[in-house]
């Protein structure tokens, strides 16, 4: 009995990893065919009077072997344009000034089975690690500070296809409190 068990589990465990090489294989076998890259423009609300304009940076595989709706994307967000508040005070203004990095790993499922021509919604889940600069100074002083963490990073927004290579999107995501609206353009391969 217990050679009987010992030979099942082996079995199992061989057929799960064949199964899983051969999805594996498949994904990236075709990962030309699957694969986009997305370029966006973002305000990012930072608690300051003024956001930041950040940029960010996705490449992105959809993976209709495990599902026809679930993509897998990876993105890299930094600050092109500091968010700024200015606080008046009887010895001068104080400027503060902030900025962030952010790099994260996403799963998306988008919802391209609606029946909308050429419009597709999409939600966003994944981890991030967020990294944050402050400054503020006068004609006095000035002090700085950072702060990093992974956090939750959530987002929704729609997608718009031009053509077969072409898309236009609107996004909003939040990550370590952090809250951006973003315009941008994908590009599949």
């Amino acid at each position: 009995m217990k050679k009987l068990l010992i030979a099942s589990a082996v079995s199992a465990s061989l057929l799960t990893s064949a199964v899983a090489h051969a999805e594996t294989a498949s994904i990236l076998d075709n990962w030309e065919q699957n694969a986009y890259a997305q370029v966006k423009v973002g305000m990012t609300d930072m608690g300051l009077s003024d956001d930041a304009t950040t940029v960010t940076g996705v490449v992105g595989l959809n993976t209709p072997s495990i599902h026809p709706m679930l993509s897998f994307e990876a993105d890299l967000t930094f600050t092109v344009a500091d968010a700024e508040s200015a606080y008046p005070s009887s010895i001068g203004t104080t400027t503060v000034e902030a900025s962030a990095f952010s790099i994260g790993g996403y799963a998306v499922a988008n919802f391209n089975q609606l029946g909308i021509e050429n419009l597709t919604p999409f939600a966003r889940i994944g981890l991030a690690y967020t990294s944050v600069d402050v400054t503020a100074s006068n004609s006095y002083a000035s002090a700085s500070g950072d702060d990093s963490e992974f956090d939750l990073g959530l987002g929704a927004g729609l997608r718009y296809q031009m053509t077969d290579q072409f898309s236009a999107m609107v996004d909003y995501s939040t990550v370590s409190e952090l809250d951006t609206l973003n315009l941008g353009v994908q590009f599949t391969f």
